[in-house]
């Protein structure tokens, strides 16, 4: 993802979500970027996660990334840790989250992007929604105090754009509301909306 594809509006969206537990510099809120080359930042030094630590750090709040992955970093961003694997789909996640929550400390803060590669390579798309339910279902059993923010799958090429857009995207609202209805702290950002295809190089 291009640095620029986190638009403002968003970024002030997703700063709103974390400043909340991000006190002071003094006690930074650990944050675990989850997901696949979108959250590594393929082609971009540092991804989302460079303009996002600037923006807080700039704020005066402290920030400590949380995940085993280090690579992509930049020299802006001085915490390069985090969890985005290229090419993993839900079900890659899901099977070894539990074994990197028992390494790493644990995150408060989760930023949820997976999905585009259980399209890209055609497994089971109509069932990818309830993989990524049973994932935040998992998530949220794990760490219970952890504050998931979850987002739709962006803008793709075609042909998985049309499939992601009738089997995926329509029911991640509800299925978020289903799970903040279960006392589960989860919110939902809209990164279709602010991301255009332009900004994703793969």
């Amino acid at each position: 993802m291009r640095k620029s594809s986190l638009r403002p509006s968003l970024l002030a969206l997703l700063c709103a979500l974390l400043l909340p537990l991000a006190v002071s510099a003094q006690t930074p809120v650990r944050i675990m970027p989850l997901g696949d080359s979108i959250t590594f930042g393929s082609s971009v030094p540092g991804g989302y996660r460079n303009r996002l630590y600037s923006l807080l750090t700039t704020a005066g709040y402290g920030v400590d990334f949380v995940g085993l992955q280090t690579g992509n970093g930049v020299a802006t961003l001085p915490d390069s840790d985090h969890q985005g694997i290229g090419g993993w789909r839900i079900d890659q996640v899901d099977s070894d989250i539990a074994k990197w929550f028992g390494v790493v400390a644990n995150p408060q803060v989760i930023l949820l992007h997976i999905g585009t590669n259980d399209f890209a390579q055609n497994l089971d798309t109509p069932n990818a929604i309830n993989r990524w339910d049973a994932l935040i279902t998992k998530l949220a059993t794990l760490l219970p105090d952890a504050h998931i923010i979850v987002t739709n799958i962006m803008l793709r090429g075609e042909p998985q754009n049309t499939t992601i857009q009738a089997q995926f995207n329509p029911f991640v609202q509800a299925k978020v509301d289903a799970q903040a209805a279960l006392g589960r702290n989860v919110t939902f950002l809209d990164m279709r909306a602010a991301v255009p295809l332009s900004d994703m190089p793969d």
